[in-house]
């Protein structure tokens, strides 16, 4: 009985990591696609925040949505798992520090996370709320047993011998 208990367990894991993963990656590859040639609104956005030195602005909004669309491919695709999942949560920190100052200082702007930002009703507690649950997230896809349906896990079957 408890072999069984212990198996439906892992598979309630594995299953987890699955929807945390494709939840994370798909958010990710949505955010990013969304911004993607929007090179203006990105740099309005960006500087919109009010944090950063004017000569970096530009590379970041060239650079950023290409991440959140490689990040997310990676985690859909299941592949370079761990790296993404950690890189997603470095990404969702500074998001949420972001987004915190702004809400701290009152700066009327759009949180600039599916779209390009600017000037708005300023960031409200959901999208902070919505990053510090994605965070989590993130760390769930780090620390939880793989799932066995990535391309991570199929290439280590095969490196092992156990697929032909």
């Amino acid at each position: 009985m408890a072999v069984a208990t212990m198996r439906a367990q892992g598979r309630v894991l594995r299953l987890l990591h699955l929807a945390s993963r494709l939840a994370l990656g798909g958010l990710l590859l949505w955010a990013g696609l969304a911004k993607v040639g929007d090179l203006q609104g990105m740099t309005l956005s960006i500087d919109s925040y009010q944090i950063l030195p004017e000569w970096s602005v530009r590379p970041l909004a060239a650079a950023l949505p290409w991440i959140e669309v490689a990040l997310g491919a990676f985690l859909v695709l299941g592949l370079f798992v761990r790296f993404s999942a950690v890189a997603s949560g470095v990404l969702l920190v500074g998001f949420l520090i972001g987004m915190a100052q702004a809400k701290a200082r009152g700066l009327a702007i759009d949180c600039g996370c599916f779209g390009a930002g600017g000037p708005g009703e300023g960031v409200s507690w959901f999208d902070i709320l919505r990053d510090v649950a994605l965070i989590g997230v993130a760390g769930l896809v780090l620390l939880l047993p793989r799932d066995p349906w990535g391309l991570d896990a199929r290439m280590d079957r095969l490196q092992h011998g156990e697929e032909t």
